[in-house]
């Protein structure tokens, strides 16, 4: 729900960066005294850092990719496409090379979303509009799988809350001069309707995935993890369809028919 939320706010702000890094960076600076903490406590587990610098590239690509998508395609079209190849190319990588060990059951839930969200994202007409947004969706599944692989391996080193924060300031400083690159106050100055909407994009973007770093800490499953979490898919389509009245055609909701069957596959692994 959380997922799908800031994101279909991402969407209705068609892809502004700027409303995102701010309130991301918001949120960062309220957990920060809070990862500072747990740090003095519990201490820091250097090892961990690698996954964490790894994660926090490919958020800053994956930053980018988004919100580009978002300026050229439907939320119902690319948000489906960027979250079923990222859990195509997690799955493949983790059962292939990291030993994920999966039942059938499991990998025909996964088989089935993949089918829904990609049966989803491209069932509309290719306008050259389209195509940027899928190119743009397609590279964001790229980042997703990164930094779900390195953030699965590195959850269990630091508190998930110590992850999330070092990674998310760190990705928001990488892409910091590409947002303001216009200087501040002019790009403040563009942004200023959309800003309004930074608090729950940023709270809902960095709330999400301190969810999922919690579970990633608590299972060793990822190609499951990554999968179950899709659901958002359902649920971003629905906001499109209904607020910003997107066709629902039959192939999107047959697509939406299939990830549900994979959701329930999946939970009963």
């Amino acid at each position: 729900v959380t997922h799908a939320s800031w994101n279909f706010f991402s969407k209705k702000i068609s892809g502004n960066l700027t409303s995102f890094w701010i309130g991301s960076m918001c949120v960062d600076l309220v957990l920060l005294p809070i990862t500072i903490y747990i740090i003095s406590k519990q201490g820091f587990n250097f090892t961990g850092a690698i996954p964490i610098l790894i994660s926090a590239i490919a958020h800053s690509v994956y930053y980018f990719t988004l919100f580009s998508s978002y300026k050229f395609g439907d939320i119902s079209a690319v948000y489906p496409i960027a979250r079923g190849s990222g859990i195509a190319i997690t799955t493949l990588i983790a059962i292939c090379f990291l030993q994920d060990e999966i039942s059938n059951r499991g990998l025909m839930g996964i088989t089935l979303i993949i089918s829904g969200v990609l049966l989803i994202g491209f069932s509309g007409k290719l306008t050259k509009s389209s195509i940027k947004g899928y190119g743009f969706a397609l590279l964001t599944g790229l980042t997703t799988a990164a930094y779900s692989l390195a953030d699965s391996r590195g959850a269990g080193m630091n508190h998930p809350i110590v992850c999330i924060n070092v990674m998310s300031i760190t990705s928001l400083i990488v892409i910091m001069p590409f947002v303001f690159r216009h200087g501040i106050q002019q790009t403040l100055e563009k942004s200023r309707d959309k800003i309004k909407y930074a608090p729950i994009i940023g709270l809902g973007s960095l709330g999400t995935y301190l969810i999922i770093m919690f579970a990633f800490s608590l299972s060793d499953q990822t190609s499951c993890i990554v999968a179950l979490r899709e659901c958002s898919v359902i649920i971003g389509s629905i906001l499109g369809f209904v607020i910003l009245k997107e066709k629902p055609t039959p192939k999107k909701i047959l697509g939406i028919i299939l990830i549900t069957c994979g959701l329930i596959l999946i939970k009963m692994v």
